[in-house]
């Protein structure tokens, strides 16, 4: 069996420490890298050059738009995609000179997605393994760039009182994503330097003297827009004194707004990834006399920006949260919860509060859930839980769900090991190995 991995940052040296378990074990492995100062130490390596200065034209609609579309350098960093013939070019070699049997990355970076839709157009398969936020301690396998997982492992499948358990848990907020958890302060397997250290910005840095700039900005820009955040959290304390005056509203509905960059919601959310378009479609949908309640992600970034506070700042029934109120107490205050592909849509279910999804996900159209293909369609969901008629899920259904949060995933841990040390721990790597050899049918 041939593997192959594509280079993103500090994720390489997880896939490393998979492709060196897979190479003790007989198999090839070879690799795709698109910034050197992350290079593997094992197999065979294909480092693809910068380009020249005299690129390509723009990318349109029509070829790899949508690749253009998720692209966080060109949607939030000024980049363009005259670089995507070059690198185009260089996948396509790469691919049909090796021909691996699979491909394992993300689906983040641009260079991951033009390899995403190179295999795709080979029937190749590519393989995506991400931990999902719950159940916590397990990871999902996904096909290609889409959400849909492959596989799973019930071996460790709670039983019906066991899984009310954990429903309960997450609804009493005693358990929650892994990403969420405090890391500790010292770290003893600690090998890679910790984000955002000096070490980890050094390395960043002399990727872009290189030459990388097609997914690293210049310092200059992210330092302004990192001022331009501090500046809107700024504002956005002043717009929320406003969240509790005025007349008790009949209906509220929260929506959380997802972290961007991310892919959570810049490629499988793609079409709402507009988020400040998305709470002034969704507030002038709301019936007369309910409120959208906007919460800011405890870790925001370039979500929160000025059309978003302006479209707060001008919408009579939009407030935006304090930042010092939880997410609990807002789901105390909600009526109704939306969003487009946050992992507020099992919180909400297993809250047994009303949740309406734009996007996909694990949680399924049913009892505790809605999907609408608009925005403007949440106004009819809104009368409905009015009405009283919105059917919530019941126990048995909450334990369905939590049994297939456990269905669709495997036992371990995926991140990078300069954020999760741990992934690289050798039982840690043999148990995403063995979760990948038993989705690929032809292993061996």
């Amino acid at each position: 069996m041939k593997i192959g991995f594509v280079e993103n940052r500090y994720k390489t040296w997880f896939w490393d420490a998979m492709a060196r378990h897979w190479l003790e074990r007989g198999h090839e492995c070879c690799w795709l890298v698109q910034n050197p100062v992350f290079l593997p130490t094992t197999g065979r390596i294909r480092v693809m050059p910068f380009p020249s200065r005299a690129t390509g034209d723009q990318v349109g609609a029509d070829d790899l738009g949508w690749i253009r579309h998720a692209d966080r350098n060109i949607n939030y960093f000024a980049g363009d995609s005259r670089h995507y013939p070059h690198y185009n070019r260089l996948v396509g070699e790469w691919l049909d000179q090796e021909r691996p049997d699979l491909v394992l990355g993300e689906c983040t970076l641009f260079h991951e997605l033009l390899v995403i839709d190179a295999c795709k157009r080979r029937g190749i398969p590519f393989l995506h393994p991400s931990a999902p936020g719950y159940p916590g301690g397990r990871f999902a396998i996904y096909d290609g760039a889409s959400k849909t997982t492959i596989g799973g492992c019930s071996k460790d499948m709670p039983d019906a009182a066991q899984a009310l358990e954990i429903a309960e848990a997450i609804r009493r907020r005693e358990r929650i994503p892994d990403y969420m958890k405090k890391s500790p302060k010292k770290v003893v397997d600690r090998v890679h330097p910790a984000p955002r250290t000096l070490a980890d910005r050094a390395r960043i840095l002399r990727g872009r003297f290189l030459g990388e700039r097609f997914n690293t900005p210049s310092v200059w820009r992210k330092l302004s827009l990192d001022r331009r955040t501090r500046s809107h959290l700024g504002r956005w304390e002043a717009l929320a004194a406003r969240a509790y005056a005025g007349p008790t509203p009949t209906g509220v509905c929260l929506y959380p707004l997802q972290m961007q960059p991310e892919a959570n919601l810049d490629l499988w959310g793609g079409q709402h990834r507009n988020q400040a378009g998305l709470v002034e479609r969704l507030a002038r949908s709301l019936p007369v006399g309910w409120q959208l309640r906007v919460k800011a992600n405890p870790k925001a970034k370039y979500e929160l920006s000025r059309e978003l506070l302006e479209v707060i700042a001008t919408t009579p029934n939009v407030v935006a949260v304090p930042l010092a109120i939880s997410i609990a107490d807002e789901f105390a205050r909600a009526n109704l919860v939306c969003t487009v592909t946050g992992t507020v849509a099992v919180e909400s279910v297993l809250s047994r509060i009303p949740l309406v999804q734009l996007g996909p996900g694990i949680v399924e159209d049913g009892p505790g859930c809605l999907r609408i293909g608009r925005p403007e369609d949440i106004g009819a969901v809104a009368s409905t839980v009015a009405s009283g008629m919105f059917v919530l899920a019941d126990d048995d259904q909450r334990v369905e769900l939590v049994q297939r949060l456990f269905a669709t995933t495997f036992p371990g841990l995926v991140s990078d090991p300069s954020t999760l040390p741990a992934v690289v721990r050798p039982e840690n790597v043999a148990s995403v190995c063995a979760a990948v050899e038993e989705v690929m049918p032809k292993w061996g």
